[in-house]
C-alpha cells in the first residue's frame, strides 16, 4: 500500500476546503483583507495619487530625522528578539548533529530582510507623503535599504561578540544622527540610496556567509519573546509578549545582589510604594519610554498643529503610564497577593498608583507647557483613567459571540476587553477639539 505523502494531504484539505465554502463566504471573509492590500499596494506603488495628497507636514530635515529615529527602533527591537531564533529542539540538532546550519537558518534571514524591506519602503512612502515630495522612488530604494541593513546588523550581532557589544553604540550614534538631520539639509536622496544599497548588499552577503558561526546562546535567547509574540497575536493578548518581558526584567534583576536597609523601619504604604520604585530604578524601561516620548511631544509641537501635539502627548502618556503600572497590573490580577499583604484593597491600589501618577503627571505638565493647559489636563486625567480600566480588567472569555474575520473567528469579549483602556484616548482625542 503506497503512503500519501504530506504534499498531496495537504492539497486535499484545501481542496475541501474550497469545496465546502459557498462564494459568499469566501468574498465575505477574504474579500475585505484582500481589498485593502489591493490598495495598500497600489497607494505605495502609485505616487501621489489625488486621493491620498497632503499638504506637506513635516520639513524634509524632519522627516529624515523621523526615519532614522525609526530605524534605531527597529535595530533595537530586533536586537532584543534575536532576531533569528529557535526552540530548543532545533538548537539541539543544530549544535549536535552534522547538519549545514547555514542553510537550515538562511531561510529565517530571508524572512526577516523581507519584512523589513517592506516595512521600510511602507515607512519611506509615508514620510514622503506627509514631506510633500514629488519623486519618492529614490526614499523607496533608501528604506528598503535601510531595512535590510537593520536585519544585517542584528545578524551580525548574533554571529559575533565584538558585534553585538558594538550595536548598542551604533543605536546611540543613530539617535545623535537624528538630532544632527533635523538641523541639517537633507542630503540628496539618489546618492544615499546608491550607497546605503550598496553597502546592505555587502552587508547582507558578510552576514549570510557567516550564518554557521551563530552562536547556541544567541539562537535561543529571544525563542521565549517570539513564542510569546506568536502567542499573543493568535489570542489578541499582548500579556503573552509583556509576561515574557517581565520574565527576563526579573531574571536580570535577580542576578544583582540587593542591597540590605537592616535597622531601618517603615509603614506597609511606604514600603510598598518603595518596592515599586525600586522596580523600576533596577529596570530602565520606564525611563527610556519617557524621555523618548517627552521628546517626541516637544518635537510634534514644534512641527505640527497644536492638537496633533496633543494627541501625540495623548499616546505618550498612556504608554508611559502603562510602562510605569507594573506593580499595579500584578496586585490587581493576584487575588492571594492582596490577601497576603493583610491591607484593605483601596490601600495597596493606591500605593501603586504613586508611580504611574507622577508619570502621568509629568507627561501632563510637559504638553501644558508646549500645547497648552487645557492639554495637559485631558493627556494626564484621560492616562490615568484608561490605564486604571486597563490593568483592572476581569479575565478574557474566549466563548460566546463571535465575529468572523479574515484570520479566523474573533470572540465580541476579546474586543471589549482590548477597548476597556484604550478607548478612552477617542474620548481624550475628543476632548483635546474643545
Amino acid at each position: 500500500m503506497a503512503m500519501t505523502s504530506a504534499a498531496d494531504l495537504h492539497r486535499e484539505l484545501r481542496r475541501r476546503r474550497r469545496g465546502t465554502e459557498s462564494a459568499v463566504e469566501q468574498v465575505s471573509i477574504w474579500g475585505g483583507g484582500a481589498l485593502s492590500t489591493v490598495a495598500v499596494a497600489l497607494w505605495v506603488l502609485s505616487g501621489r495619487g489625488t486621493g491620498f495628497t497632503l499638504d506637506p507636514v513635516l520639513s524634509a530635515s524632519a522627516s529624515t530625522s523621523v526615519g532614522i529615529v525609526l530605524a534605531a527602533a527597529a535595530l533595537h527591537v530586533l536586537r532584543v528578539v534575536g532576531p533569528i531564533g529557535t526552540d530548543a529542539a532545533m538548537t539541539h540538532w543544530l549544535v549536535s548533529a552534522p547538519l549545514d546550519r547555514r542553510t537550515l537558518l538562511r531561510g529565517r534571514v530571508l524572512a526577516w530582510t523581507g519584512a523589513l524591506v517592506a516595512l521600510g519602503v511602507l515607512v519611506a512612502r509615508l514620510l514622503a507623503l506627509v514631506a510633500g515630495a514629488t519623486s519618492w522612488w529614490p526614499l523607496a530604494v533608501v528604506g528598503a535599504a535601510t531595512g535590510a541593513l537593520v536585519v544585517v546588523l542584528a545578524v551580525l550581532g548574533q554571529q559575533s561578540r565584538r558585534w553585538s557589544s558594538a550595536l548598542p553604540m551604533i543605536e546611540l550614534g543613530t539617535v545623535v544622527s537624528a538630532g544632527v538631520a533635523t538641523l541639517a539639509p537633507p542630503p540628496p536622496a539618489v546618492a544615499c540610496a546608491t550607497v546605503l544599497a550598496v553597502v546592505a548588499v555587502i552587508g547582507w552577503w558578510a552576514a549570510d556567509s557567516r550564518l554557521g558561526r551563530i552562536r547556541r546562546t544567541s539562537l535561543t535567547s529571544g525563542a521565549d519573546l517570539l513564542a510569546a509574540g506568536s502567542a499573543g497575536l493568535s489570542f489578541l493578548d499582548v500579556g503573552f509578549l509583556v509576561s515574557a518581558l517581565e520574565t527576563r526584567a526579573h531574571r536580570r534583576r535577580g542576578a544583582v545582589r540587593p542591597r540590605g536597609r537592616a535597622g531601618r523601619s517603615v509603614g506597609p504604604v511606604r514600603a510598598l510604594v518603595r518596592s515599586d520604585l525600586m522596580r523600576h530604578r533596577r529596570n530602565t524601561m520606564l525611563q527610556a519610554v519617557l524621555v523618548t516620548g517627552l521628546g517626541l511631544v516637544l518635537a510634534a509641537s514644534a512641527v505640527s498643529m497644536p492638537y496633533w501635539a496633543g494627541v501625540v502627548g495623548l499616546l505618550v502618556g498612556y504608554v508611559a503610564t502603562s510602562a510605569a503600572s507594573i506593580g499595579f497590573r500584578d496586585v490587581s490580577a493576584d487575588r492571594a497577593l492582596r490577601f497576603s499583604l493583610a491591607l484593605p484593597d483601596r490601600t495597596v491600589a493606591g500605593a501603586f498608583l504613586v508611580v504611574p501618577s507622577i508619570v502621568a503627571l509629568t507627561v501632563a505638565v510637559t504638553v501644558a507647557a508646549a500645547v497648552s493647559w487645557w492639554a495637559g489636563i485631558v493627556v494626564g486625567s484621560t492616562s490615568l483613567v484608561a490605564v486604571v480600566r486597563s490593568r483592572t480588567a476581569p479575565p478574557r472569555v474566549y466563548d460566546g459571540l463571535a465575529v468572523v474575520t479574515m484570520f479566523g473567528t474573533v470572540p465580541v469579549d476579546v474586543i471589549r476587553q482590548v477597548l476597556r483602556g484604550p478607548g478612552l484616548l477617542l474620548v481624550g482625542a475628543v476632548l483635546l477639539l474643545l
